[in-house]
């Protein structure tokens, strides 16, 4: 039997520490509740107007919430990163004849009038936003009127929709099921892997008006490898946004999520030739992202695959500030891509490593040593120099540093001629 090098038990332990890292960043429970809650009382708001154009209305979310992969805020960021985003369609069967503006305003009337929260209910630019302060990290709620395309005979929101555009006084297109049941199927998309460790297999599974439901909270926490990687990108970008000072120009989750689930499926199905090792699934799906930017007469096109008049980088294009976006695009892939495998690098010390995951994935020192915990003692730590375990660690905590760097060096010598 080969024994596996330190080298090999480095990459196992990132691996594990990643997929620790992802669902740490998921919402507790009690959040997921707490916003579950909130979102339900929608239906009644609705139900109590009298203007036919809400009559028969049909809630339910979509985004990171009806995706599941919402995460958890950063502390102390500003703005909209400092609090939960949600988001919900109000599906309006009978808004065949109406403009734009006329539903705006009467899905502004009708929330401001029927909800009870302190802040005032805010414009958005295809719907309205409402505010929940009262919480512990906050939320919001954005909520999206739409309609069925022309010859989209499909209840409950199914199929191509489109919203009202607020700036433009039109409608855009939207299909958010279809998007939702894309993601879906593409995560059924099993990737075939090498053979890997059993801490590491147990980790990829990661423990594996009327109105929709939200998902429950057992479907969310149980993360499969493509949303746990959104989840990682996401606190990623949150965090670049943050340090780079320009948070209106980060990449936007819905761009985020669709690059990376087309390189997921790339991955999946060339996988079947070359099997992947979980951790290297991860970083190549992370890497070709750009690769499904799409430039075309003079437009970047980031579609939704069930609609490709939705273009979630439309801002891209925008004639005065298009720059910039393309430009935070690309500077934060480069950012996350290297960030992404940060664990595999040498650190001179446990301290600069837990730096360099805090600067980029806001996880503090605790979380660091908690999965150096559970991995197995003779694993190298991430962010370590090979053969830096943590029986050595300890070892140089009861006899001085000394003692921890020459045994180190032995035993990764050790292991080597070994494997």
């Amino acid at each position: 039997m080969t024994l596996p090098t330190d080298h090999d038990t480095k990459r196992d332990s990132w691996e594990y520490f990643l997929l620790r890292a992802a669902r740490s960043i998921s919402l507790s429970e009690a959040q997921y509740e707490k916003i579950d809650d909130r979102y339900g009382v929608l239906e009644g708001i609705l139900n109590a107007s009298s203007n036919p154009i809400l009559s028969n209305a049909h809630i339910f979310v979509q985004g990171s919430i009806g995706l599941r992969t919402t995460i958890k805020p950063l502390a102390g960021a500003p703005a909209d990163l400092g609090t939960v985003d949600a988001d919900a369609i109000v599906w309006l069967p009978n808004a065949d004849g109406a403009s734009a503006q006329d539903v705006l305003d009467e899905i502004y009337d009708r929330i401001s009038e029927g909800t009870r929260v302190e802040a005032e209910v805010k414009l958005l630019r295809r719907g309205v936003r409402i505010i929940y302060a009262d919480t512990n990290p906050g939320f919001h709620i954005d909520v999206t009127p739409a309609r069925a395309v022309p010859g989209n005979t499909e209840a409950d929101g199914q199929g191509k929709l489109e919203v009202p555009d607020r700036e433009l006084m039109a409608w855009k297109a939207s299909s958010p099921i279809p998007y939702m049941h894309w993601l879906d199927a593409a995560t059924k998309k099993e990737i075939t892997l090498e053979s890997i460790a059993a801490l590491s297999r147990k980790a990829l599974v990661m423990d594996a008006a009327t109105q929709a439901p939200l998902p429950e909270y057992e479907q969310y926490i149980d993360s499969d490898p493509l949303r746990a990687a959104i989840k990682l990108l996401k606190r990623h970008r949150d965090e670049w946004a943050v340090r780079s000072g320009d948070p209106k120009h980060r990449p936007i989750s819905a761009v985020i999520t669709t690059l990376a689930t087309r390189a997921y499926e790339d991955v999946a199905a060339d996988s079947h030739q070359r099997p992947r090792k979980p951790l290297e699934a991860i970083l190549e799906i992370v890497g070709n992202m750009a690769k499904y930017i799409r430039y075309e007469d003079g437009q970047y096109q980031v579609c939704n695959p069930q609609d490709s008049g939705e273009n979630f980088a439309e801002k891209w294009n925008r004639a005065d500030e298009g720059s910039a976006y393309v430009q935070a695009f690309y500077q934060w892939h480069a950012s996350a891509t290297e960030s992404m495998s940060i664990g595999l690098q040498e650190f001179p010390s446990a301290e600069a490593f837990n730096d360099a995951v805090k600067e980029r994935f806001a996880l503090g020192g605790t979380f660091v040593a908690a999965v150096n915990n559970e991995i197995p003692n003779d694993w190298t730590m991430p962010g370590r120099k090979a053969g830096h375990t943590r029986n050595i660690a300890s070892m140089g905590a009861v006899f001085g540093s000394g003692a921890s760097s020459g045994q180190s060096q032995e035993a990764a010598e050790s292991l080597d001629r070994l494997g």
